[in-house]
């Protein structure tokens, strides 16, 4: 099967974000909890917000009778990545480390309560821009590769330093940059930094 998309697997994103080639982050653990084997990204079992993948169906039905023990595993709590974002990526306002919210073995800093309710709902994207500070956010709301579809939150890529959002997972691997670009809105610029300049991994 050949992509036309590099999707990338880290458990810490730690490419640029003025890549030549467009990327879907992904966050998601890389070696099953039950037999310790690369994961198939596609399997997954859910517990409080976060992803558990798996290597196979039947890890899959082990993990699901242990929601909380095989989230412990997937993520352990000594080799959670600090992203040491100095702003907060839900809105443009310094984090404050009683706020921090920790996610798939990435602890972020917010700004609020408010934001651990923001950051619930679109947790990798929210992320991804604390460990890319200068991210540009185009903000479109219809997909590049189906304008007549509105994007999903779950659903986007990253390509010369924006983020782009797309409607389903297909898209993903159909975005073709010169043919798609022209459907998107002129991207938005990013917030001015807050406090000082931020030390996240993803430069």
């Amino acid at each position: 099967m050949s992509f036309k998309l590099l999707l990338v697997l880290a458990v810490f994103v730690s490419v640029g974000v003025a890549q030549d080639k467009a990327i879907m982050p992904f966050y998601g653990n890389t070696k099953c909890p039950i037999e310790g084997k690369d994961v198939n990204r596609k399997l997954f079992a859910e517990h409080e917000g976060q992803r558990i993948h798996v290597c196979s169906k039947d890890c899959r039905k082990k993990v699901d009778a242990d929601l909380a023990g095989s989230l412990a595993k997937a993520y352990p709590a000594d080799k959670v990545v600090d992203v040491k974002n100095v702003n907060c990526p839900c809105m443009p306002k310094a984090a404050k480390a009683e706020h921090s919210v920790t996610w798939q073995g990435h602890k972020v800093g917010l700004c609020c309560k408010k934001c651990l309710v923001k950051f619930a709902k679109q947790p990798a994207r929210h992320l991804t821009l604390a460990l890319h500070k200068d991210l540009i956010v185009v903000g479109n709301t219809k997909c590049p590769v189906m304008p007549e579809e509105d994007v999903d939150a779950e659903y986007f890529i990253l390509y010369k330093g924006k983020l782009i959002e797309l409607c389903c997972d297909s898209c993903v691997d159909d975005f073709e940059a010169d043919k798609h670009l022209k459907n998107l809105p002129a991207p938005k610029a990013p917030a001015p930094p807050i406090g000082g300049t931020g030390t996240g991994g993803g430069d």
